[in-house]
């Protein structure tokens, strides 16, 4: 008896070496990438005796927007969107385009109104660390994805203004499609009439100079893309401008507002670990912990099971595992698929 159970165990590995694919291989499992959690909106809802104004961007445009608001003075509330003080804020113009909705609402996800909003996306497109792939958005993408989000935000009634990116000083390569970049953008936004431009690239370079160079009164140590207080400070007087020129085009009788989906179901709220409800992801979405955000939450938006990654940035959709080598640069999500032999 056990020397033909011994006999029908090898006929088995055997049949099973021949037919059957290996454990691992790319034909049991398959990879997609991992979804990017989306930060919250700001944490006000609209001042009723304020211009309120909100600037979503990039790492650049969070180190701006203390010193617009201590310009612009008392009269006008300006937030941030994504509420992320430490990271690269609205990233590229993929993730802002994905997350535009919650950037829009509070961070409970409140439906709120903005008299001005001013964007940028750019330097995550050109992944300008070149650590993040999963950023890099090609110049055709680029456009569209602009011409969308601009698109979106004029339809809030609010007045709208793109900021152009600040040149790369340590890689004549990258600044070189940062330029390449604004032109598209630029070409992208005169084609809406009351969108107002800001340059801030001529508004750096006329203070340090085209790159590259090693060092400027107003950058941070190279090689890196951001700046000094005093450099933020110098690009703010300019974003200030940029939003008194679009206050000046308020009608002060129109009333702003924003299309709302139909409700489709409950939202989802994120409690911190005392149980404080700190954020509202949209229907269908799951709370996960944001590594970046301001409230340590985000959502993972159109997966109701999510799991989040322990990068603190990614998620993948249910019946997924996160990858082990998943860092906060590049994550992919993979499955092992159930094989039938006949």
């Amino acid at each position: 008896m056990m020397a033909l159970s011994l006999f029908c165990f090898t006929l088995y590995a055997y049949f099973m070496a021949s037919f059957s694919p290996l454990l691992g291989s790319a034909d049991y499992q398959s990879i997609i990438p991992a979804e990017r959690i989306c930060k919250p909106g700001p944490q006000l809802k609209a001042s009723l005796d304020k211009t309120n104004c909100l600037v979503i961007g990039d790492s650049i445009s969070i180190g701006y927007t203390p010193w617009v608001i201590k310009m612009l003075g008392d009269n006008y509330q300006v937030q941030h969107a994504p509420w992320d003080v430490t990271d690269g804020g609205a990233l590229d113009s993929k993730y802002g385009l994905q997350c535009l909705d919650m950037f829009l609402q509070t961070s409970m996800l409140e439906p709120t109104t903005y008299d001005v909003i001013i964007f940028n996306f750019g330097m995550h497109d050109i992944n300008f660390s070149g650590k993040s792939p999963e950023e890099y958005v090609e110049p055709d993408e680029y456009a569209e994805n602009l011409r969308s989000i601009a698109s979106i935000l004029l339809s809030t009634g609010a007045k709208v203004g793109f900021v152009l990116t600040t040149p790369v000083p340590f890689s004549v390569t990258l600044n070189n499609r940062v330029k390449q970049y604004n032109r598209l953008a630029d070409a992208v936004m005169k084609t809406f009439p009351t969108v107002v431009t800001a340059d801030l690239y001529t508004w750096v370079t006329d203070a340090c100079g085209e790159p590259p160079y090693e060092s400027c009164i107003i950058a941070a140590e190279q090689p890196s893309p951001h700046y000094t207080q005093p450099g933020y400070e110098y690009l703010s007087i300019r974003v200030k401008d940029l939003i008194l020129d679009l206050v000046r085009g308020i009608d002060q009788n129109a009333h702003h507002f924003r299309p709302q989906q139909t409700a489709r179901g409950n939202p989802v709220s994120c409690e911190d670990k005392s149980g404080k409800v700190v954020t509202v992801c949209p229907y269908n979405s799951t709370c996960c912990d944001s590594l970046f955000s301001v409230t340590g939450k985000g959502c993972c938006l159109h997966n109701p099971e999510a799991i989040p990654c322990n990068d603190g940035k990614h998620c993948c959709p249910a019946g997924y595992e996160c990858e082990s080598s998943c860092s906060v640069h590049r994550c992919s999500c993979v499955k092992a698929q159930i094989i039938y032999i006949k």
